[in-house]
């Protein structure tokens, strides 16, 4: 009986722990949609670039192409210098490859769209934070 227990209430709790979470699984970059104002970092920032860049042979943690990882709200700010400039989306390099300013070596732009691209204009105006 207690064995059975010791299995079975972590598995309840970890089924009632996942199910209060308020975020859908989000799974391609076309159920991202940022919203006129108050972007957050966690909410649409991260998953954007989860799903756009930040993957495996790109701008994942391991061997990140040019060096620069787009992983983390951290890296944003240590991997490259102006990546992201708070407040000033135009100075922001990240914002430079999204517009197509900065041409970009692989064909990632697909998925992303004018949403995307202002959302994330808005996070950086609104100050880039950690929200």
């Amino acid at each position: 009986m207690m064995r059975t227990l010791r299995v079975f209430v972590p598995a309840v709790l970890l089924a009632w722990l996942t199910s209060c979470s308020s975020q859908p699984m989000l799974t391609s970059p076309e159920q991202i949609v940022f919203p006129d104002s108050a972007v957050s970092y966690r909410n649409h920032v991260q998953p954007f670039l989860a799903l756009t860049c930040a993957f495996s042979a790109c701008h994942g943690d391991v061997n990140p192409a040019g060096g620069v990882r787009l992983t983390t709200y951290f890296t944003l700010f240590t991997d490259r210098a102006n990546l992201v400039v708070p407040a000033a989306p135009d100075e922001s390099l990240v914002i430079q490859v999204l517009d197509r300013r900065i041409p970009h070596s692989l064909d990632v732009m697909r998925p992303v769209n004018s949403n995307h691209i202002s959302g994330m204009r808005r996070w950086i105006l609104e100050g880039a934070l950690n929200n």
